[in-house]
């Protein structure tokens, strides 16, 4: 049995992307999708390195706070509304685009 929290996340899209990109070419479509798939992996690399210079305290959760702290929850916040994008471009598509590493 599927939870009711899973089965809402698993449909989460964003409705004005499906709405923007409603009509283009499916080469327009891969594009974006290519793009929104490379500013994921930068954001999440952004988040990654904010994380790994919080002192261990705040790595661990016993502190929190604080403007370094901050900026690593706006940086995390960033990355998963990115991935929303991502998702939701993706299932327009209708497959996952093949990205080079850069």
């Amino acid at each position: 049995m599927v939870s009711e929290s899973t089965s809402s996340e698993e449909k989460m899209e964003i409705r004005a992307a499906v709405g923007l990109t409603q009509g283009l070419s499916k080469p327009d479509l891969e594009s974006l999708t290519v793009d929104a798939i490379r500013i994921h992996r930068r954001l999440v690399g952004e988040a990654d390195q904010l994380f790994q210079n919080l002192p261990d305290d705040y790595k661990s959760g016993k502190a929190t706070g604080g403007t370094q702290h901050l900026s690593y929850i706006q940086a995390c916040m960033e990355m998963h509304a990115q991935m929303y994008v991502v998702n939701t471009l993706v299932t327009i598509l209708g497959y996952i685009p093949k990205v080079s590493v850069n």
